[in-house]
């Protein structure tokens, strides 16, 4: 009985781990505007997050490829890994087809749910970058990214 009850938990284990493992989804047709950013110093304020800090603003036309899931149904999420540099939180507003919202490096936050309707999914995001006073580099690549955890 307890063999049993050790292969049942690890067969529970293993099918939480494929369920929840998500697909990378290609966004190689999205594009900032412009396509590279300054960051900006922000003034000193006491009692914020990002205060001292580098702030730039820029446009995102997202366009993800769905092609795979048509009709099937599921979660996608904004992804933007965690690098050696300063954290950046990226916060956004779109025209409706994704959701608004914000993320910090090394998290991923929900910009779709539900049924995906067709071969792209396209949107355009107003997005707020900051970052700590700590930002050494004068380049650096976010890379942003989607997953579809599928239901």
């Amino acid at each position: 009985m307890k063999r049993l009850r050790l292969f049942i938990a690890a067969a529970g284990l293993t099918s939480a781990c494929a369920w929840a493992n998500p697909h990378r989804l290609d966004d190689s047709l999205s594009h900032t505007v412009p396509p590279n950013v300054q960051m900006q110093w922000l003034p000193m304020k006491s009692g914020q997050a990002f205060a001292g800090g580098m702030e730039a603003a820029l446009r995102v036309n997202i366009r993800i490829d769905t092609r795979n899931w048509i009709g099937r149904t599921g979660r996608i999420y904004m992804v933007l890994p965690r690098d050696q540099a300063s954290s950046i939180e990226a916060v956004w507003t779109t025209q409706g087809r994704l959701q608004a919202g914000r993320l910090v490096s090394g998290e991923r936050a929900l910009v779709y749910a539900g049924q995906i309707p067709g071969a792209t999914l396209e949107d355009q995001m107003q997005v707020r970058l900051r970052s700590h006073a700590d930002w050494t580099s004068n380049t650096r690549r976010l890379n942003f990214h989607f997953e579809l955890d599928v239901d």
